[in-house]
């Protein structure tokens, strides 16, 4: 037979959550170490930190200001990824490997050690409609051969 806690239908918070609650007294908010180790150390913003203690961002923000934590400045993010290449995506604040793309620069590696030209690759491209980085647009010459030239 289970806990009080199974009984609970699935619609009301689910059980590690209600148990997280249950066996903190003080908010995590307002634990000084704790918000320095997220916003400070691990770069967290203050969305984050608000989505992972089940609070508000502008609570949270009105702690680090309590506790003294110098907050950075509005529209800086500290993990920003920029540049981001053809084959890869961002997946938790950092750089991964896109799958569908990684597939693309194979078939265009492929295509060139079959002796295609640059055009005509961006025509295969085009014509198997793969998606360009930005999803729009179409593919030209100069594009394959950057990628290429950048994948090698």
């Amino acid at each position: 037979m289970g806990s009080p806690i199974d009984s609970i239908p699935n619609f009301f918070p689910p059980t590690n959550i209600l148990m997280i609650s249950c066996l903190s007294e003080d908010p995590l908010y307002n634990n000084k170490s704790f918000l320095h180790q997220k916003y400070v150390v691990e770069g967290l913003s203050c969305e984050e930190i608000a989505a992972q203690i089940f609070s508000a961002r502008t609570t949270v923000l009105k702690y680090l200001k309590i506790h003294g934590i110098s907050v950075r400045e509005t529209g800086t993010n500290q993990k920003r990824v920029r540049g981001l290449a053809y084959g890869q995506k961002i997946k938790e604040r950092g750089r991964a490997e896109h799958k569908r793309e990684q597939d693309a620069i194979l078939k265009m590696r492929e295509l060139r050690s079959k002796g295609f030209s640059y055009w005509k690759i961006a025509d295969v491209l085009n014509t198997m409609k793969v998606p360009t980085k930005t999803r729009k647009g179409r593919w030209y010459a100069k594009t394959v051969q950057a990628i290429l030239l950048k994948n090698e």
